[in-house]
């Protein structure tokens, strides 16, 4: 009897230690199950002290961390084209960040990192359509489908964002692909229905403007709040 009572025993505090351990798991955020969420961020920063070597750390990561989230979502080619934003950008685009292990000491910060992005704004920088509305605009046109490569000057990573999602919803644009981005411009391929006059009446419909800047040799696509610079074709 004492023999099968420590069996029982034995096996309750195991059962006991299985669901505790299920439960922990449970409770934990489940960052890595969306694509946006980047775990495993290595961060080594020394600086005068340990709270500025952390703050740098932590804005060392989202840099890491945003490189290595472009290469998952498009591969290494196409994100080696993608400037990595502005600290201050990527700090608007990081919802929230979790540290899954840190050492500190009195100048230096050693940690590994996990960065959740916001969708939205990932999106419109690779391209993805991001205007979730299912709201079109105007009829497709007929004829082939052609490519034109645009250029898209941008002074700050929201006009790029705003111009991708009015991009979104134009029966016109089949898709748009994006062959760059830096700080003050980004370089899209509009694959689309029709000719480029019948182009630009469909962009003007959601508020962009499309010229074609003679002197650069060159397609420009802008937001029209921001007025046609380029020379040429209206």
């Amino acid at each position: 009897m004492p023999a099968r009572r420590a069996r029982l025993l034995g096996a309750h505090w195991v059962f006991v230690i299985l669901l505790a351990a299920l439960a922990s798991v449970a409770g934990r955020p489940a960052l890595a199950a969306s694509p946006y969420v980047v775990s495993g961020v290595d961060v080594d920063v020394t600086a005068a002290d340990s709270a500025t070597a952390r703050d740098q750390a932590i804005a060392e990561g989202q840099r890491k961390a945003f490189a290595k989230l472009m290469e998952q979502l498009v591969g290494a080619e196409q994100a080696a084209t993608i400037q990595t934003p502005s600290d201050s950008q990527l700090s608007g685009m990081v919802q929230d960040f979790e540290v899954e292990s840190e050492r500190l000491s009195s100048v230096r910060y050693i940690g590994v990192l996990t960065y959740r992005f916001d969708a939205a704004s990932i999106d419109a920088i690779i391209g993805k359509p991001t205007d979730g509305t299912g709201v079109t605009y105007g009829a497709v046109p007929s004829g082939p489908v052609r490519t034109l490569s645009v250029s898209v000057p941008i002074t700050s990573l929201r006009d790029w964002v705003e111009v991708r999602r009015r991009l979104s919803g134009i029966p016109a644009v089949q898709r748009a692909e994006v062959r760059g981005l830096a700080r003050t411009e980004g370089e899209l391929n509009l694959v689309y229905f029709g000719d480029e006059l019948q182009l630009q009446q469909a962009l003007a419909q959601r508020q962009l403007s499309l010229l074609q800047d003679t002197q650069q040799q060159q397609w420009v696509l802008q937001l029209s709040e921001y007025g046609g610079t380029a020379t040429g074709t209206p």
